[in-house]
C-alpha cells in the first residue's frame, strides 16, 4: 500500500530505472472482484465458457486491471497518487489468470518539479494451456507526468 511522502526532483535523475514492483499471480477471483468494482461485466472476461465460445482458451483481464496495478507502482514510487498529473496507458498483450504482473518505469525527463516516467507492465507466466506464449512479455507501455514537491 502507498504511505504518503514527499518525493523532490532531487530524488531522481533522468534515465532512473524505478524499483520493479510484481503483483500476483492473478487469479479469476481478482478479475471478478475487479468487475464488480468496475461494473464491466463483459462475459469475455468472468464466463469461461462465453470466453471459449469467443475464441479466447480462457477469461483474461480486462486491459483496466493491470493498468490499475500499473498505477499503483507508480503511486508508490512517488508517495501517493495525489502528485499524479497524467497518466496513458497502450494494451499490447492480454493478462492471463495465474500471470504475475512485473511493473517498472525510467525518468525520461524532469523539468523543474515535473517529472516525466515510461512505464511499461509484463505478463510473467506460462499464460493458458494451448497458447505457445513467452514466459514473459510486454502487456502495456505507458506515460505519466508526476509533479513532485520543491
Amino acid at each position: 500500500m502507498t504511505v504518503p511522502r514527499t518525493v523532490t526532483s532531487e530524488d531522481f535523475s533522468l534515465g532512473m530505472e524505478l524499483a520493479v514492483a510484481v503483483f500476483g499471480p492473478l487469479e479469476l477471483a481478482d478479475i471478478v472482484r475487479y468487475a464488480q468494482a468496475s461494473g464491466d461485466f463483459n462475459p469475455i472476461h468472468v464466463d469461461e465458457d462465453y470466453a471459449r465460445s469467443s475464441g479466447a482458451p480462457t477469461v483474461f483481464a480486462m486491459g483496466m486491471l493491470p493498468a490499475g496495478y500499473l498505477g499503483h507502482a507508480l503511486s508508490d514510487w512517488f508517495g501517493g497518487p495525489h502528485h499524479l498529473r497524467r497518466f496513458k496507458v497502450r494494451f499490447t498483450k492480454r493478462v492471463w489468470p495465474g500471470d504475475e504482473l512485473v511493473c517498472g518505469g525510467r525518468i525520461e525527463s524532469i523539468d523543474g518539479r515535473l517529472v516525466g516516467v515510461r512505464l511499461e507492465a509484463r505478463r510473467r507466466g506460462p499464460g493458458p494451456e494451448g497458447l505457445e506464449l513467452a514466459t514473459e512479455e510486454i502487456a502495456l507501455v505507458g506515460e505519466a507526468d508526476v509533479e513532485v514537491a520543491e
